[in-house]
């Protein structure tokens, strides 16, 4: 799942990370049978001067900005909070992707003075381009700063994978310092089922009496789409929808291809008893094949891979896509205030899910602890990198947190019971107008808690989608792998950074992307192998058999 997501994440989150994670919050647990305060709602502000300040804060994951409310400074939370607090957050987000943001942003120098960003690992993506920027001094190392900033401290990686921390977030090359501030749950119990998969217009499917589990593997899906097509379906406009397609850059076409996942862990596959790196897999070529099947024969969006942001809610506002693949809450986000209100009648449905090589569902793995998300970090270069810190540690803090998830005492909640529970006005404001919550700033402020939790939600409060996400989440339930992902063991390989240094030009998504578009298969498989080649000059059968031979009578490793 680390890898599905890194593609992202992919989004991704995604993707619409900031509302999606605001969702999330908001989303009932049914293992949560009461609305007690979670025991990660405690902590003071640390004891600090008050004093006037504006921040810059850049929202460096795509779609991100969606979730921002309409007036970022004098909306209730945002005034309470620099009531409290004396910080005006100023709020900036992306349309053009992450690693390209980050890359000129670090080129040029010129930084806002904190940065929420996607890292779902340190050797490819924005953790790869993070990393580098610590190195050299653009990142501020948090370590001095964290006795003073309690909240922060108590609540950093409380629940993050060792493997994660130890070869990611503090890999050796940073020097043991703390660069990145990982958002993660609080507990196990916390973990966001994310819904990954292929959702598919209601009425399209209704009308080809088809029923949404009936679509459980990939080759069933092409059957779909080519009964969609033969459909001569159309948009709210009227116009011919594509058969399948994805969000922004190709986001994610890969749920596509689960009949050829498994629940992979590292970037190693064990097949007739022998371990080989992916790139070398069978499935590779055949995933290759099936994605140029889909494109030559007109049934994946051909714009698939360079859609923006903005051209994929374009798509979505109109029902454009007849399948898509992402995940539940961006179908929700994408939808709940175009397609939904225009045509209710063309409400995504989730298909499948579909099963993977084992046969058995594919859906989000998890590790026991985090192993990526969203990290928050600190330029260098700002003078008011205490203020960003005063500011995350009041976010942390009882009353911080409080604000995020219920907003403000009197207006949005009131405590019954010693629980918080809304107003009856604004229950109802937020049921008639989906971007209440939004624009009353209560959402956007989740990002800043570091141990995220979720408050059980009264079945009563739950909204239609918020029932639907639950359908999708148990649907799919989150495995669980305690293990750690092969990939940690080839970090001391002695020739390692050699070898990713003679990989380091090689974008294995962009070619297999770039392979789908060629003429004929031959080419597609020429550039397929020109990779592997390049890999095999690199040293990764050595690397290989390297990972092998540490793995050899461990039953902790997971491939």
């Amino acid at each position: 799942m680390k890898k599905l997501k890194s593609i992202k994440l992919l989004c991704l989150f995604v993707s619409l990370i900031i509302l999606t994670s605001g969702l999330a919050a908001c989303k009932g647990d049914s293992s949560k049978t009461d609305t007690t305060k979670p025991e990660t709602i405690k902590g003071e502000a640390a004891k600090t001067e008050k004093k006037e300040v504006e921040l810059t804060w850049l929202h460096c994951w795509c779609g991100g900005g969606a979730g921002f409310p309409q007036d970022q400074v004098n909306n209730p939370v945002a005034k309470k909070i620099r009531e409290l607090t004396g910080i005006t957050i100023k709020m900036e987000s992306i349309t053009i992707p992450e690693t390209e943001k980050l890359n000129t942003m670090f080129a040029s120098g010129v930084l806002p003075d904190f940065v929420y960003a996607p890292f779902w690992g340190s050797n490819d993506g924005e953790g790869k381009i993070l990393v580098k920027a610590a190195q050299e001094g653009q990142i501020l190392a948090l370590d001095p700063y964290l006795d003073k900033y309690p909240n922060i401290k108590n609540n950093l990686h409380t629940f993050v994978s060792k493997e994660f921390l130890e070869f990611h977030l503090k890999r050796p090359e940073l020097g043991g310092k703390t660069y990145f501030m990982l958002r993660t749950p609080a507990s196990p119990e916390d973990l966001d089922n994310w819904g990954y998969g292929v959702f598919a217009r209601g009425d399209i499917l209704k009308a080809l009496n088809i029923k949404p589990g009936e679509i459980d593997s990939s080759e069933k899906l092409y059957e779909l789409l080519k009964k969609i097509k033969a459909g001569n379906f159309k948009d709210a406009n009227g116009k011919p929808v594509f058969p399948g397609g994805t969000l922004h850059n190709g986001w994610d076409y890969r749920t596509y291809l689960y009949s050829w996942s498994d629940y992979y862990l590292s970037s190693y596959r064990k097949e007739n008893d022998k371990i080989i790196h992916y790139l070398f897999s069978k499935d590779e070529e055949e995933k290759l094949m099936f994605m140029r099947k889909l494109m030559k024969e007109g049934l994946f969006d051909p714009e698939a891979f360079s859609n923006t942001d903005t051209m994929a809610k374009e798509k979505m506002a109109v029902g454009k896509l007849a399948t898509v693949g992402c995940h539940a809450y961006s179908v929700v986000d994408q939808c709940k205030e175009t397609l939904y209100k225009t045509n209710p009648e063309m409400k995504y449905e989730f298909l499948g899910p579909l099963k993977n090589k084992s046969g058995n569902i594919q859906t989000q793995v998890e590790r026991k602890g985090a192993s990526g998300g969203a990290v928050t970090f600190i330029s260098a270069t700002s003078k008011k990198a205490e203020d960003v810190l005063r500011f995350l540690d009041f976010m942390n803090s009882e009353e911080g947190q409080m604000l995020a998830y219920w907003g403000i005492e009197g207006v949005h909640y009131e405590i019954v019971n010693g629980k918080p529970k809304w107003l009856p006005e604004w229950k109802q404001k937020m049921d008639s107008d989906p971007n209440a919550l939004r624009d009353s700033g209560i959402q956007i402020m989740r990002e800043f808690i570091l141990a995220y939790t979720k408050w059980p939600k009264p079945e009563e409060e739950k909204t239609e989608y918020d029932k639907w996400l639950e359908e999708v989440a148990a649907r799919a339930p989150i495995v669980v792998i305690d293990k750690i992902g092969a990939n940690a063991l080839q970090e001391d390989w002695p020739k390692i950074q050699e070898f990713r240094d003679a990989v380091a030009l090689v974008n294995y998504r962009d070619e297999f992307i770039r392979a789908i578009y060629v003429p004929t298969d031959e080419e597609a498989l020429k550039i397929l192998n020109a990779v592997r080649e390049t890999y095999k000059k690199a040293g990764i059968d050595e690397l290989t058999e390297y990972v092998a031979k540490k793995a050899a009578g461990r039953d902790d490793i997971g491939w």
